[in-house]
């Protein structure tokens, strides 16, 4: 059965396919065989998801450095072992596979701020939101950013081990990011001159 990618106390957190190669102990994720060689057991599995996701075997082999083909032996491997029940599908595997996908094809997980506290969003699912929905977002993360820095922490309790300045550093892209957004949604609503 493949590691659980479930941090034990003190490891890091593993939020992206590089994370997995860089942060991780060579134990967990790492074959022993070589450093930096990833373990058969999480390409199968990154495999199987990302084809699942929709990625082509060329694609996937790209990010893998490997052969069309021996991506999909993995696939077929994998799949042979859940058919077998030697390893189960979870939620968890699919949405962090989602998230690397998402990731590869360059779309970004963004800290934002609403009235309800502080969110991740991709940057795509901002992309669908309407003019209002973003410039409410967009004044909201704006006013988080210029507040004093000790009332964030009276209005929003920061999670534990959480480095406080992360927060602004995230909030201020996504500042950023939300004004590329607005200023390309009145772009498309003002009328063309003919």
């Amino acid at each position: 059965m493949p590691p659980s990618r479930k941090p034990a106390a003190g490891s890091p957190r593993i939020h992206s396919w590089e994370d997995v190669t860089k942060s991780c102990p060579a134990g967990l994720w790492l074959s022993s065989s070589a450093e930096g060689e990833v373990s058969r057991e999480i390409l199968e599995e990154g495999c199987y998801y990302l084809s699942r996701l929709g990625l082509p075997d060329e694609q996937i082999a790209r990010h893998f450095e490997a052969s069309p083909e021996h991506v999909a032996e993995l696939v077929r491997s994998y799949s042979s072992k859940l058919n077998s029940g030697e390893v189960t599908a979870s939620e968890f595997d699919r949405a962090f596979w989602e998230g690397v996908k998402k990731e590869a094809e360059g779309d970004l997980k963004l800290t934002v701020v609403s009235d309800k506290g502080l969110h991740h969003v991709w940057r795509s699912e901002l992309q669908k939101l309407d003019g209002r929905a973003l410039m409410a977002i967009y004044e909201s993360s704006r006013d988080f950013l210029g507040a004093d820095p000790n009332q964030k922490f009276l209005d929003y309790p920061p999670p534990k081990g959480y480095d406080p300045l992360a927060m602004n550093r995230e909030v201020r892209k996504a500042v950023a990011i939300l004004g590329e957004l607005l200023e390309g949604k009145w772009k498309d609503a003002k009328p063309q001159k003919k």
